[in-house]
């Protein structure tokens, strides 16, 4: 059920109603009967609801035992590893068999060895990768004492397969949003209004930007061989937009339908492309995947015993400045290299959000002390003009690896980028802007809407824009709706070329 079509429009319109309609003590009721509805929509088998009991039983039982064995620690400890185990391990089953496969086939090739495994065929349910990490988060809070584990296996149930989140995120947390989600709530029309924008405001970044980046850049990347040089960089630039506008355009979605239900989801972006290094750009960039990676593991990993006597060694040999970063790089690494394979079971994710990613920050913090000796004026608008160029150009060159199909499709389209010559004649660029239904009108509404997101992208680092809209009068305000959603109604792309139904992140 995609966050643009129809189907889903309708779905979250009756939801709503019915929502306000009912006594509000049934309201989360409403809630879980949708999520039910939109966890199984085309997918309903006797493996998926296998599926998702296996995470809900595992975290509801093992949670009230590490609850009640809360005075015995090391029994406490096991209940909490059991249900991570029991979690994790189909987690890794379905998305990650067939990595673990393809690298032992290609051992095998490398040591001759004549024998090759086959591939498994896995059927998974939307957002099992969310609500699997959201429901390890749950345990790991009963277990420190932050949460008391929920009685109700429904409300538990409802918390983990939540509909708006189970597409793209954002994260949340059980003792944040348990309040807001079995609570009762009244309609407002203030409130409908404002989770309206935001819906708007998505689809504007996903039907007007996103489509029509997203023809470029697939038919760039659809023709390699055909197209290379000037158009291959123009395609790699432009995929870190595309995936942006498609990524938080379907978090504005959510988010203002939840909004409009009295449920506040955490923000998951914040300006990134006005990051200065790689690392700010991440605490902007999936906020929510950042923080959950950060308290459940990299954290836990960082002040672990092992990493201790490691950081104690570490000291003695290299002295206390070098000696104190190898254990926070080692947590570091490992925190991105399951960053990587979270987002899917191939070495392209694992190398564009996962090993690169550790490598730029790890060049950053070993580089910082560079520009001052270079006698650079680092405070300078200048430098930091560069500093946020440089941060995309990261980005777009990691995000060639995220692109691509494998590992030597990338290589290839680096190598492309290189052969300038080869696409600097008019003729090539007419012809691959008309193979990818890009005429000159196109193009102009495509640039009229990125210079409207950069606007509304730079006010919003000095406030809410949302809010400062709300706060003019009623005549500006609704003319700025009215101008929104004809935006959308006459420049959005639909139909099956446009594959407007298909979410970048929606399949993690």
């Amino acid at each position: 059920m995609a966050l643009t079509s129809l189907v889903f429009a309708l779905f979250s319109m009756i939801t709503v109603v019915i929502y306000f309609i009912v006594p509000k003590k049934l309201q989360w009721i409403v809630l879980l009967t949708s999520s039910v509805i939109f966890l199984f929509y085309n997918n309903l088998t006797v493996e998926t609801i296998v599926q998702a009991l296996i995470v809900l039983l595992s975290a509801y039982f093992c949670g009230r035992l590490v609850y009640k064995n809360k005075d015995k620690p090391k029994k406490s400890k096991e209940f909490l590893l059991l249900g991570i185990f029991l979690i994790l391990a189909q987690l890794i089953y379905l998305k990650y068999t067939n990595l673990f496969l393809a690298t032992a086939n290609h051992i095998n090739n490398l040591l001759n060895i004549d024998y090759q495994f086959e591939f498994v065929q896995t059927n998974s349910l939307i957002g099992i990768s969310y609500y699997s990490l959201i429901m390890i988060g749950y345990l790991i809070d009963v277990f420190r004492g932050g949460s008391k584990p929920q009685n109700n296996i429904f409300k538990c149930a409802l918390f983990m397969s939540y509909f708006p989140i189970l597409s793209s995120g954002p994260f949340i947390r059980y003792e944040d949003k348990k309040e807001e989600l079995y609570g009762q709530h009244k309609f407002s029309y203030e409130v409908m209004c404002s989770g309206l924008v935001r819906i708007l405001w998505g689809l504007f970044k996903i039907l007007v930007i996103s489509q029509r980046l997203g023809m470029l850049v697939d038919t760039a990347w659809n023709n390699l061989n055909t197209y290379s040089g000037l158009i291959t960089i123009v395609a790699a630039l432009s995929f870190p937009l595309q995936l942006y506008t498609n990524f938080s355009g379907s978090i504005d979605v959510i988010m203002g339908i939840s909004e409009i239900m009295g449920i506040k989801l955490p923000e998951n972006f914040n300006v990134p492309f006005a990051s200065r290094t790689i690392t700010v750009f991440w605490r902007n960039w999936h906020i929510t995947l950042g923080a959950w990676l950060k308290d459940y593991i990299f954290y836990p990993l960082l002040k672990s015993d092992i990493m201790q006597n490691l950081n104690k060694k570490c000291k003695q040999v290299f002295g206390k400045k070098v000696g104190k970063k190898i254990p926070l790089f080692l947590s570091m690494f490992i925190m991105w290299m399951i960053i990587g394979i979270w987002h899917g079971g191939a070495y392209t994710f694992i190398i564009a959000t996962g090993i690169l990613q550790f490598l730029f920050i790890f060049l950053e913090d070993v580089l910082s002390s560079l520009p001052k000796k270079l006698g650079i004026n680092i405070d300078s608008k200048i430098y930091k003009i560069f500093q946020i160029i440089r941060t995309y150009l990261l980005f777009a060159f990691a995000m060639i690896f995220f692109r691509a199909p494998r590992v030597i499709v990338a290589f290839d389209a680096i190598k492309n980028c290189f052969n300038i010559g080869a696409s600097l004649t008019k003729g090539a660029i007419v012809g691959f802007l008309n193979n990818a239904g890009l005429d000159i009108k196109e193009i102009a509404v495509l640039l009229i809407a990125l210079m409207i997101l950069f606007i509304v992208e730079m006010l919003s680092l000095k406030g809410s824009v949302k809010e400062k809209l709300f706060k003019q009068n009623i005549v500006f305000r609704w003319t700025i709706l009215y101008i929104l959603l004809f935006a959308i109604i006459i420049f959005g792309c639909y139909g099956e070329g446009y594959s407007a139904a298909n979410f970048i992140y929606q399949q993690f």
